[in-house]
């Protein structure tokens, strides 16, 4: 039965889709990867990590019906053109890009025989394709459509605030910092003793002001490229805290109100995360 990648590394792994766990390789044997019907790495490059097949950007992407691969030294990225789909690689950051959309990838994207190797689900998710597991083979079908670009998938609105306020507040922090600044946020919209979209939670005061930034001014500063990714990824739910709903630095961590009554959920270089409140 046919079954998209992102199905495959949920049951392997427990990941949620457009996540990918950690750097540890997996002794698995090669697999070879077909594009309907046709081997689409001939170099027998791919292979399994933390519970998704890695494959090199160029061929893969050339089988799927890229017209169009290139790499741009100056700017460190790949980039690949297809019928409906511009897909954006950057080697020095921990994200990729189709249709100006984001996908999170730990650590960055890996380098194997001097090719770029990307995730096989990231793939699957930006052409529309599906992938079958046949043990040695993964057998890829070129199904559905390209991605739905982000201009129509993101409320603008929101990724607007959103990544303002990453940018206020986490905006020295490491990327997975980032993100989980706009998991607070996003899981604040969802529960209901705070407000239900990004801008009413990031200005809310019902119960005193909840971020600073929105209230100082420097909520209005303009966010970085990786402070937009990040915003981005959050609003894809992506997590890298589970469950957070409130947040302090280290040091004010040690007075503010959730240490004493909430449970820390995660530290993130200069920030403690916490969950809900304790009964």
């Amino acid at each position: 039965m046919l079954k998209t990648l992102f199905v495959l590394a949920a049951i392997t792994t427990g990941l949620l889709p457009n996540a990918r766990a950690g750097a540890d390789l997996t002794d698995a044997p090669a697999v070879a990867v077909t594009v309907d019907g046709v081997l689409a790495d001939a170099g027998g490059l791919t292979y399994l990590e933390s519970g998704d097949y890695l494959v090199p950007l160029r061929s893969t992407c050339e089988a799927l019906g890229a017209t169009q691969v290139e790499w741009d030294g100056e700017e460190n990225c790949a980039y690949v053109t297809a019928p409906g789909l511009s897909l954006r690689v950057p080697f020095d950051r921990e994200y990729i890009e189709a249709n100006g959309r984001c996908w999170y990838i730990p650590g960055g994207v890996d380098i194997v025989s001097d090719r770029c190797m990307v995730p096989l689900s990231f793939l699957l998710w930006a052409f529309g394709a599906e992938a079958e597991d046949l043990g040695p083979v993964v057998a890829v079908t070129t199904s559905g459509a390209p991605i739905t670009p982000g201009e129509d998938f993101y409320d603008g609105e929101a990724l607007y605030w959103m990544s303002r306020i990453i940018h206020a507040e986490a905006g020295n922090q490491p990327f997975a910092g980032q993100i989980a600044v706009g998991n607070v946020v996003v899981n604040r919209t969802a529960d209901e003793d705070f407000p239900d979209t990004v801008k009413d939670v990031i200005f809310d005061r019902r119960y005193g002001v909840q971020f600073t930034p929105a209230y100082s001014g420097s909520i209005y500063n303009s966010p970085s490229s990786d402070n937009v990714a990040a915003a981005k990824l959050a609003l894809e739910g992506v997590e890298t805290v589970d469950g957070a709903l409130y947040f302090a630095s280290r040091r004010a961590a040690q007075h503010c109100w959730a240490s004493r009554h909430c449970e820390v959920v995660a530290e993130i270089a200069g920030h403690v995360f916490f969950g809900e409140e304790l009964v």
